[in-house]
């Protein structure tokens, strides 16, 4: 018998109003990031990550110190419109949790980006796992 690889896990998570988010967590449960927003239905969930994860190169984080001291990150998709007064960037994806440094903050940020590159190619060779995962 194969051994089963493990690894990060996207995980559904319900939100209120019937609405879900998503998660993303180490092999050993440890968060590594969470989205920003909550959809309606996981259809909608899953085009969400599946554009994240197609357009994770193009991802870029900025770190920050929250307004509690913590250090936090932010990930970026880029603007796609090129209309004259649409919105900026807005985030897609977040740290789990403050961080007491700077470089703890950062290493967060390579975990995040790391387990979406995991998760996306156990997704192009169909691993799945039984559990409520992406």
């Amino acid at each position: 018998m194969a051994a089963e690889r493990r690894g990060p896990r996207l995980l559904i998570l319900p939100a209120a109003d019937h609405c879900v988010g998503w998660a993303l967590r180490a092999a050993n449960g440890r968060p590594l990031g969470v989205g920003v927003r909550v959809y309606r239905n996981e259809e909608e969930l899953t085009d969400a990550v599946r554009e994240l994860l197609i357009e994770r190169a193009a991802l870029r984080c900025s770190v920050a110190q929250s307004e509690g001291r913590q250090w936090v990150w932010s990930a970026y998709l880029p603007v796609r419109s090129t209309r004259p007064g649409s919105p900026g960037a807005l985030p897609v994806a977040r740290s789990a949790r403050g961080y007491l440094r700077r470089d703890q903050c950062q290493a967060g940020v390579e975990g995040f980006l790391a387990g979406l590159q995991w998760v996306g190619q156990e997704l192009r060779r169909g691993g799945r796992d039984g559990r409520r995962s992406l």
